[in-house]
């Protein structure tokens, strides 16, 4: 199959170094000619600064799209509409109803779009899926979960804290990744609420969020992000009825992965304690790609995806605006 990767930034180089052996990286695309040729050097391929070009060849049969927020909804339409599957990174748009105009296009013309919500195959949440699914523990109750960094100096200064390209701040950068795996962990929230701030970095979009989410069952989500931490940091607690999830770390500058159990005996007192630690590699890139091609290759055209980004960009259009009133 041959492909083609649009953005050539971290994002799209993770994605490139990711891919499955029987994929042929043909194409990069990017408007930074500069970062553009280098990328086509590294991975062999050819380069082209006009993503529309992109979508006009016939030898490209599938696309992953990892340009700045302003373009991905817009990309992936025109993508859609010319019969190539995509698989767009968070947040998929910068609005719902940007995010329309990709529905609109495939259910005109069914292919496979997935969103990259990569943080789902982490294996911490994967082994917490795993134990939630199982019922053994009985169900969710509620959900803590934290989740920044530190930035770096002219952090303020790029695209990010530009609404025109990005949509919002902190709450629309890392804020999907918290609000996705609630979602995907416990179901959608119903209501939303919550603070956006700007405590340090000199710009007028929000450097924080604080949120609190809550579904008709009465099950609750307290989730934060922020770049003001100084030390990175993802930790994600799920408390069931018989026990305690507690996830800490996603590798890296982020510490290592682990996931402790706590398991309530049925006298209660202390739990006993289980803990799983991962290996400091990050793979849940790798397995997202192997799921976007076997889709692909199974012909598996589901809007899933589509309704799930759709959820997570309503829920934070929900809390910029009630924190505007």
């Amino acid at each position: 199959m041959n492909i083609a990767i649009i953005g050539t930034g971290l994002i799209g180089r993770k994605r490139a170094l990711s891919l499955p052996k029987d994929i042929k990286l043909t194409i990069a695309c990017d408007v930074d000619e500069n970062k553009g040729q280098t990328f086509s050097k590294e991975f062999y391929c050819q380069f082209e600064k006009n993503w529309r070009n992109v979508i006009k060849d016939i030898n490209i049969q599938a696309l992953i799209i990892s340009t700045t927020n302003n373009w991905l909804s817009k990309i992936a339409r025109e993508a859609i509409l010319a019969g190539k599957h995509v698989l767009v990174e968070k947040p998929g748009a910068k609005t719902s109803e940007e995010l329309k105009s990709v529905y609109t296009a495939y259910r005109k013309k069914p292919v496979v779009v997935m969103f990259g919500f990569n943080h789902r195959l982490h294996p911490a949440i994967i082994k917490a899926k795993e134990l939630i699914d199982s019922k053994k523990f009985g169900e969710v109750m509620f959900i803590r979960a934290r989740y920044g960094h530190g930035g770096r100096l002219g952090y303020e200064k790029e695209w990010r804290f530009q609404k025109r390209i990005s949509g919002g701040g902190e709450l629309i950068d890392q804020g999907p990744h918290l609000i996705d795996l609630v979602n995907y962990l416990c179901g959608q929230m119903d209501n939303a609420i919550g603070f956006t701030t700007n405590l340090f970095w000199n710009t007028k979009l929000e450097d924080a969020a604080f949120i609190l989410l809550r579904n008709k069952q009465g099950q609750v989500a307290q989730i934060s992000v922020t770049c003001l931490e100084w030390k990175n940091i993802f930790s994600f607690e799920i408390m069931l009825t018989k026990a305690k999830i507690q996830i800490e770390g996603l590798g890296r500058s982020y510490g290592q992965e682990r996931l402790i159990l706590y398991k309530m005996k049925q006298q209660m007192g202390p739990p006993d304690i289980e803990e799983f630690k991962f290996p400091d590699i990050d793979n849940s890139w790798k397995l997202e790609n192997e799921l976007f091609f076997t889709n692909i290759n199974k012909k598996i055209y589901s809007d899933l995806s589509i309704k799930d980004t759709m959820y997570v960009l309503k829920t934070i259009e929900k809390l910029y605006k009630r924190d505007k009133l």
